[in-house]
C-alpha cells in the first residue's frame, strides 16, 4: 500500500465524501463510509492520530466520573461501545482491572462509591469487563502493598479496558483503504470550493512535495476535533464558536505500582487521576486546564508535571518521583463542546452541525464513542443527500480481519523459528499483518534482529510499517507505529539501524534522513521540557534550546 498511489487517486477521482481530519473520528468515518459503498476520501495534515488521538489516557471506558454529573446516557453509550470495541479489536482493546482507593476525608465514602460502581455495572447491561468489588483496608494492602496506608479506609476494584490509541486509529484507516477509501496523511486543507452556494470540494496541498490540487466531493465532513471551529470558519467566516477545548497532560515515569490505580488528588480532593501500567512504564494523567492558545504546540509545564507527580507520590509513597524521573510527557486538547462552570463538569457528548454551505462538522465526544459518532455523522450525511445506503456494519466486522486470503502454512518454517512470546506480540499488534512480517523474514532472515539491544521490536516490523502502514517519517515509526519514543532511550539508540532500513526500503536520501532525525529529536526535546531539562533538550537537538 503506497501513499503515492493513494495520492494519485485523491488527485484524479471525484468523491461522495471528503473527510478532513485523520484522528480517530475521521478514521471511523472513512471506515464506515467505505463499508457502506461510498466513494470516500480522508486527508490529514499530519500523521494519522498525531493530534489528540495519540495523546489520550489509553483507555476505552465508560467514564465513571460522569455518573456523578448525571450523564447516564453517555455512560451507557460508552459502555456499549467498549463492548463493541472489545469484540471487533480484542488485541488492541484489552480488559484492565483498576483499584480505586478511598481515604478518610474523601468527599465520597465507601458505601457511595460501592453504589456508584453497582450502577456502572448495571449500565453495562450484562457486558461488564468484571464485576466491581469493595475491599477493606487489609485486603486492599494485600492486593497492592505500595498503596499509601495512612487514612486508607477501603479500595474498590472495577474493570475497564486499555487500548493502543494510535494503532486503533491506524487499524480503522487501513481497513477503510482496504474497502476502497482513499486516505492520505500529510495533506493540508487550504480552502473550500463552492458552487451555487454549496461546498463541492476543497483545495489541498501535499506537504511532502508542496504541490497544490483540487478535489471534488459531493459532501465535506469536518472531523478535526479541537480544530473544528477553525475549519468551520474556513467555510463560513461568521461561524460562532461551538467548542471550548481543554488541555490534558500525561507523564511517563518508571513503573511505580503493580496495578492500575484511579486516585483522587490530595491537593484539592476534586480531580481523579489515573496511574496506569503502560509500555513497561507507568502513565500518569490527566490534568485539565483551559491553556490551549496554540493547539498545535501543547506541552506539559513544570507546574502541571509537579501536580501529577504529587498525586502519584501521595498514592504510592515509595515512588518518590521528581521532575528528573520523567521519561516523557505529552499534552493534547480535548474537543469539548462549549460549557459553563468547571471543566471537570463539561459533557463529553457530541454534536453534528451543518452550516449554510453544507459543511458537516462532528464535534465533541470522546475516543471511546468514536464508532457511534461516525455512524451518527454518516447517517446525517445520507439523510441530507437523500441517499439510501445499506445499514452500518462497523459493530460487526473485525478490525483485524484480512481482506485478502492468507495462506497460513506458507510461512510455517519461519513461524517455527519465532519465539512464542514474540509471535504473540506480533499477532496482537499487527493481526494478519504478522504473516507479511513472516514473509519478510523468509526472504531476509537478518530482519529478525532487534532494532536495538534493549527493545523487543525486530527490524522486520519497521520494514512492514514502511511498506504497509503509510509511514512517512522517523516520528511516525517511533511515536505512533511503535512506542519506542516513550521508553527510557526515547528510540534514539534505534536510530542507526532505523536509518539504514529507511534508506534501503524507503529509498530516502541522506539529506532526508538527517532532516527527519532532527525533527524527531525536536519532538522528543519538547516532551522533556516540563522537567526543566534545557541541557537534555540541547543534547537531543544538537543546538541551543529556546
Amino acid at each position: 500500500m503506497l501513499r503515492s498511489d493513494l495520492l494519485n487517486q485523491l488527485r484524479t477521482q471525484p468523491f461522495d465524501l471528503l473527510i478532513i481530519g485523520g484522528g480517530i473520528v475521521g478514521a471511523g468515518l472513512a471506515r464506515d463510509a467505505a463499508m457502506r459503498g461510498l466513494r470516500a476520501a480522508l486527508v490529514e495534515q499530519g500523521d494519522f492520530a498525531s493530534g489528540t488521538s495519540s495523546k489520550t489516557s489509553k483507555l476505552i471506558h465508560g467514564g465513571l466520573r460522569y455518573l456523578e454529573h448525571g450523564h447516564l446516557g453517555l455512560v451507557h453509550e460508552s459502555l456499549r461501545e467498549r463492548h463493541i470495541l472489545r469484540t471487533i479489536a480484542p488485541q488492541l482493546v484489552r480488559p484492565l482491572s483498576l483499584l480505586l482507593p478511598i481515604y478518610r476525608g474523601d468527599p465520597k465514602p465507601p458505601a457511595l462509591i460501592n453504589a456508584g460502581l453497582a450502577l456502572y455495572d448495571l449500565l453495562a447491561a450484562g457486558r461488564s469487563v468484571e464485576r466491581h468489588q469493595l475491599f477493606d483496608r487489609d485486603r486492599a494492602l494485600d492486593l497492592e502493598p505500595r498503596l499509601n496506608p495512612a487514612a486508607l479506609r477501603a479500595v474498590a476494584r472495577f474493570g475497564d479496558c486499555q487500548m493502543q490509541d494510535a494503532r486503533l486509529c491506524l487499524a480503522n484507516i487501513l481497513q477503510a483503504v482496504n474497502f476502497g477509501a482513499v486516505c492520505c496523511n500529510y495533506v493540508r486543507l487550504m480552502e473550500f470550493r463552492k458552487a451555487s452556494g454549496r461546498l463541492r470540494g476543497a483545495v489541498l496541498t501535499d506537504l511532502a512535495t508542496g504541490d497544490t490540487f483540487e478535489v471534488r466531493a459531493t459532501t465535506v465532513v469536518n472531523a478535526t476535533g479541537p480544530w473544528s471551529d477553525t475549519v468551520r470558519r474556513m467555510s463560513d467566516r461568521r461561524a460562532a464558536s461551538r467548542l471550548a477545548p481543554t488541555k490534558g497532560v500525561h507523564l511517563v515515569v518508571p513503573c511505580i505500582a503493580d496495578h492500575a490505580l484511579y486516585v483522587r488528588s490530595p491537593r484539592d480532593r476534586r480531580r481523579m487521576v489515573f496511574i496506569l501500567p503502560w509500555n513497561g512504564c507507568t502513565l500518569l494523567g490527566t490534568t485539565e486546564s483551559g491553556d490551549v492558545d496554540n493547539l498545535g504546540a501543547l506541552q506539559a509545564t513544570s507546574d502541571e508535571a509537579e501536580y501529577l507527580l504529587d498525586i502519584a507520590n501521595y498514592a504510592v509513597p515509595s515512588a518518590r518521583l521528581g521532575l528528573s524521573d520523567i521519561i516523557a510527557s505529552f499534552a493534547g486538547a480535548r474537543p469539548l463542546l462549549a460549557f459553563s462552570g468547571l471543566p471537570t463538569h463539561a459533557s463529553r457528548e457530541h454534536r453534528v452541525d451543518i452550516d449554510h454551505f453544507g459543511l458537516v462538522s462532528i464535534m465533541g465526544g470522546k475516543y471511546t464513542t468514536f464508532r457511534a459518532m461516525a455512524k451518527h455523522t454518516l447517517d446525517v450525511v445520507l439523510a441530507m443527500t437523500r441517499r439510501r445506503i445499506d445499514r452500518c456494519l462497523t459493530d460487526q466486522v473485525s478490525l483485524l480481519e484480512a481482506t485478502q486470503p492468507v495462506v497460513l502454512d506458507q510461512w510455517q518454517d519461519v513461524a517455527q523459528q519465532i519465539p512464542d512470546a514474540l509471535m504473540g506480540r506480533l499477532l496482537g499488534c499487527y493481526g494478519v499483518g504478522t504473516f507479511r512480517i513472516l514473509h519478510l523474514l523468509a526472504f531476509e532472515p537478518r530482519l529478525a534482529d532487534p532494532i536495538c539491544p534493549h527493545h523487543e521490536h525486530i527490524q522486520a516490523e519497521f520494514v512492514y510499517s514502511m511498506q504497509e502502514e503509510l509511514v512517512s517519517s522517523i516520528s511516525d515509526l517511533l511515536m505512533r507505529r511503535t512506542l519506542l519514543a516513550f521508553g527510557p532511550c526515547h528510540g534514539l539508540d534505534a536510530l542507526p539501524v532505523l536509518r539504514d532500513l529507511m534508506a534501503r526500503y524507503g529509498k530516502l536520501s541522506l539529506e532526508q534522513l538527517d532532516d527527519q532525525e532532527a525533527a524527531y529529536r525536536q519532538e522528543i526535546a519538547q516532551s522533556l521540557a516540563c522537567r526543566g531539562g534545557v541541557e537534555s533538550a540541547e543534547a537531543l537537538t544538537g543546538r541551543p534550546w529556546p
